[in-house]
């Protein structure tokens, strides 16, 4: 939408837009991922080394949800935001986050044992925060041109459920709703009632992944590309 500056009346800016396409509301699975732990790399290798490090893991993760049939939203710094469902039905798209994920894990695992480990002696890691819900899904842009926009409570408790692995010592976290969706009923997991921050209502969750490594430190480092 492009914003047309009209005038000045009053020591009042008025503002005019062309009429905008209403966003269309659909039903997504959306998943929150934030890389962690880059304190011992930090230390042992300049700071563009790192940023590139991460910026060549998100273009993995990018990749992979591609094949999965989702759409990566925004990337900002070290942390990710994905959906799913944009061309397929909400149980697919789901399963496809679901599937996504562990492929994502599966990922920083080698990355790990052939890069990190190795030369730096401790491992990234991630946290994931899977959700599905009603969203609105549009274009919206600044700068830079219309962009994919995907708004509504849904995200936002997605985002508070990646940033509860912390507090819950679980790298993957699944809301209720979408873990009703998923097929694989092998997935080893603790029901758990949780309050999440900006949100009124408890939300029943599901800790699907694994532990943090506790020798680790939990500073996140925020921001690192510009």
């Amino acid at each position: 939408m492009t914003i047309v500056y009209s005038g000045m009346e009053n020591n009042y800016l008025t503002l005019t837009a062309p009429p905008a396409i209403a966003d269309e509301e659909r039903e997504l699975a959306i998943l929150f991922l934030d890389l962690r732990n880059f304190t011992g790399l930090m230390e042992a290798q300049p700071g563009q080394t790192v940023i590139q490090i991460v910026r060549r893991l998100l273009t993995a993760f990018n990749h992979i949800v591609k094949k999965f049939e989702g759409k990566v939203v925004e990337v900002a710094g070290d942390s990710m935001y994905a959906v799913f469902g944009l061309q397929t039905d909400l149980k697919t798209s789901v399963n496809n986050g679901y599937l996504a994920a562990k492929t994502m894990f599966q990922t920083i695992d080698l990355f790990n044992k052939a890069y990190a480990e190795p030369y730096y002696g401790a491992p990234l890691e991630m946290g994931i925060g899977l959700h599905a819900g009603k969203v609105f899904v549009g274009e919206f842009g600044l700068d830079n041109g219309p962009q994919l926009s995907v708004m509504g409570l849904p995200v936002n408790i997605a985002a508070r459920l990646q940033a509860k692995t912390k507090e819950l010592d679980n790298d993957l976290i699944i809301s209720e709703y979408a873990y009703q969706l998923i097929a694989d009923r092998t997935l080893t997991t603790q029901h758990q009632n949780v309050k999440l921050k900006g949100i009124s209502h408890g939300q029943q969750v599901w800790l699907a992944g694994k532990p943090y490594n506790a020798d680790q430190d939990w500073d996140y480092l925020m921001a690192i590309s510009g």
